[in-house]
């Protein structure tokens, strides 16, 4: 087990974007994963058949194009994204809310270890001997969309982990993706509430692949002022107020105000009816 602190070359890049990164992690197994692109693929523990066939899916074919897939370790959507992201070569890292003598929940220990042998990565921000608790996991979804470039929600009922995951991402300006589900099935209700709220509809992983194809040529063109940078991070395709961008950041609203009438100039936000900035489609975080 190696200890990793914020100042450590292979910290998580994407970690030290977000508002309350780890100050050390405790990580097992390939730690150049840490750095790698990659996407979180999240969703119900109770999983339905459609939404393991779509974690598969997901995983397998976004594997083979180099992705890493983070999940969290759980059983349902986030054990088969782990299994199938490595059934083709893939890489996959796992994120614990608890420490790593204490593996949760224990049928999925077979799942730590397999990981580990082929050769992906186990990370937790607690010490080895924590047990887990009901609030550590809430801030451990926060690792796991913090350190991905976008977010998969597979399946989620109201209130579920997946369902937090997915509002953390939102908060920290990650590209979130949803696949559409059935009305009447209850591990469809957020997957269909966000995408009516502009979170990105996927049907297969090419929609994913392609998202980022598009982006690649506007990444090294664009430019935002230093001091802009933490605002516009936050503002992603899902609508955001100045006064939610105001409680994340602890700025003023005067000061967030300037900032969004900027980065509207720049023409890489724009205001929609309510109020609410999103970003511009095809810009990356920086």
């Amino acid at each position: 087990m190696k200890i990793i602190k914020k100042d450590n070359k292979y910290y998580p890049q994407q970690l030290l974007k977000i508002k309350n990164p780890p100050e050390q992690l405790y990580v097992e197994g390939n730690v150049n994963l840490l750095n790698n692109k990659s996407i979180a693929i999240v969703g119900s523990r109770a999983a339905t058949k459609y939404g393991k066939s779509c974690a598969e899916l997901f995983a397998k074919e976004l594997s083979k194009q180099g992705f890493t897939i983070i999940s969290g370790l759980a059983i349902g959507i986030d054990a088969t994204a782990h299994i199938y992201s490595m059934e083709e070569q893939g890489k996959t890292i796992a994120i614990l809310g608890s420490g790593f003598n204490k593996i949760f929940p224990k049928e999925n220990y077979y799942l730590y270890k397999k990981i580990l042998e082929n050769n992906g990565c186990v990370i937790s921000e607690y010490t080895p001997d924590t047990e887990k608790s009901k609030e550590n996991f809430p801030k451990r979804n926060r690792i796991i969309s913090g350190l991905s470039m976008g977010v998969l929600l597979v399946e989620a009922k109201y209130g579920s982990g997946g369902a937090i995951t997915a509002k953390l991402a939102i908060k920290q300006g990650k590209d979130l993706f949803c696949i559409p589900n059935r009305i009447d099935e209850k591990t469809g209700y957020n997957t269909n509430l966000l995408i009516k709220q502009g979170a990105n509809l996927v049907t297969s992983p090419q929609d994913i692949i392609d998202f980022y194809i598009e982006q690649e040529p506007k990444e090294s063109n664009l430019q935002i002022s230093e001091q802009y940078k933490e605002i516009y991070n936050l503002i992603g395709q899902l609508p955001i107020t100045a006064n939610e961008i105001a409680k994340i950041t602890n700025k003023s609203i005067a000061q967030i105000s300037e900032a969004l009438f900027m980065l509207e100039i720049e023409g890489v936000i724009k205001n929609i009816p309510g109020n609410k900035y999103i970003r511009i489609k095809g810009e990356e975080n920086v």
